[in-house]
């Protein structure tokens, strides 16, 4: 059964209230409804249609770019059988043993042209991703996204039916658990996952089945372009996605941090420590209207140091980021990657050598080898210092940490204790 996420009966205040707070975090920024088939033909290859106000001057074109042996399209965008206006969903069916997908390319255009319009982000959403699972068939739903250029991915990673493979330029969510989900529902948030893109016009999205069962199989699939608040989220709440650093050329620490888009800082201040206890400011960046910034020290040429983020919101309210810790480069360190402290309560720092700049996967792996945990960072040629925080969400025990550079992994034990 599907749903169109309307609550008819309120027999709970209790759930009433849950549904309501999800529903004022959730409020959809585009709407998917009411498309035309601009050129092509409809349902194949190459076919271009187009949601007209998406949201105010903004329209939306997708594109039909690919589809893979044995897959069709039974409905370009099915809102009819439950669901989601603020998603773009279309059914998608499946030979017997069949596993491909529908690549999907869409832009955000100025209303009325092909003008792409860029977005300060573009959140997708992929909902109800699941299957079915017993001893001889399975179907299990996925959604790749290609990621070129910058981008992060939010999941629960406590309680996922999703498991995620990272592959250059590219991202996949599967289901793994193959249990059904009886609606199209964006409180399963086992079976969701959103991708993020700053500052994007166009996102490519692959929608697929794998299905090993002996008979066809039709799915309705969902991608909402909202984000959502995990319960178990491991990007931070304080709107700080990542905070890390690097040595340049003169040895001077390098910081460099990115914050969600939509948050309401003015300004992020540096602070500094020479024994991670007294901290004191070394510089300031206005953060009005930016997601990024970078700040160069360049009294720590060759010197050991400790640096936070002091955010400071319009009202002139604070918060403090994690403590990152630069080494000194004329420490010896024992191979590319090292973790300090490896025993654990809350936050750890990564020391990294890169051998070239570019992008590496920082992964958590726990004692029964399963990934609780995945980040994508860009790191500079050379030494890199990287904080890893939120960790006290997790079972105290003995993990591995595992860096993926260019498909060469490093990896080192840590130890959970608080």
């Amino acid at each position: 059964m599907k749903t169109n996420g309307t609550l008819k009966t309120l027999t709970i205040l209790f759930l009433f209230l849950v549904c309501f707070e999800a529903k004022i975090f959730s409020q959809p920024e585009y709407y998917f409804v009411n498309s035309s088939l601009v050129s092509g033909t409809d349902k194949s290859v190459g076919a271009l249609y187009r949601f007209p106000l998406v949201k105010a001057g903004v329209d939306a074109t997708v594109l039909i770019n690919y589809i893979s042996p044995n897959i069709s399209i039974q409905d370009f965008d099915d809102n009819r059988n439950g669901g989601f206006d603020e998603a773009f969903q279309p059914r998608i069916r499946a030979a017997g043993k069949t596993a491909g997908y529908v690549e999907f390319v869409i832009t955000f255009v100025q209303t009325g042209t092909n003008i792409p319009m860029p977005q300060s982000e573009i959140p997708a959403t992929s909902i109800d991703v699941d299957g079915t699972l017993n001893k001889t068939d399975t179907m299990l739903e996925f959604d790749e996204y290609l990621t070129p250029g910058a981008y992060f991915l939010d999941y629960d990673l406590i309680s996922t039916d999703i498991r995620y493979t990272y592959n250059t330029g590219r991202v996949m969510g599967k289901n793994f658990r193959g249990q059904e989900k009886a609606l199209i529902d964006t409180m399963a948030m086992e079976a969701m996952f959103t991708v993020v893109y700053p500052n994007a016009s166009s996102i490519t999205v692959r929608i697929g089945l794998d299905n090993q069962l002996t008979n066809n199989t039709v799915r309705q699939r969902s991608v909402y372009f909202k984000r959502f608040r995990f319960t178990n989220s491991f990007l931070p709440l304080n709107n700080l996605v990542s905070f890390a650093g690097n040595r340049n050329r003169n040895g001077e620490s390098v910081l460099n941090w990115q914050l969600r888009a939509g948050h309401e800082y003015a300004t992020a201040i540096v602070e500094k420590s020479t024994d991670g206890v007294s901290f004191s400011p070394a510089g300031n960046l206005g953060m009005s209207n930016k997601n990024s910034a970078a700040f160069t020290d360049m009294a720590s040429k060759n010197s050991a140091a400790y640096y936070r983020l002091r955010m400071v919101d319009k009202s002139g309210k604070s918060s403090l980021s994690a403590v990152l810790y630069m080494r000194s480069p004329n420490m010896q360190a024992s191979g590319k990657l090292n973790v300090y402290p490896s025993i654990v309560n809350d936050n750890t720092n990564i020391s990294f050598s890169a051998d070239n700049t570019g992008n590496v996967s920082i992964s958590l792996f726990d004692h029964s080898g399963r990934m609780i945990l995945n980040k994508q960072m860009m790191v500079q040629s050379g030494t890199n210092t990287i904080n890893l925080n939120g960790l006290n969400k997790f079972n105290n025990g003995q993990y591995v940490l595992v860096v993926n550079e260019n498909g060469n992994r490093y990896a080192r034990q840590l130890q959970l204790a608080y």
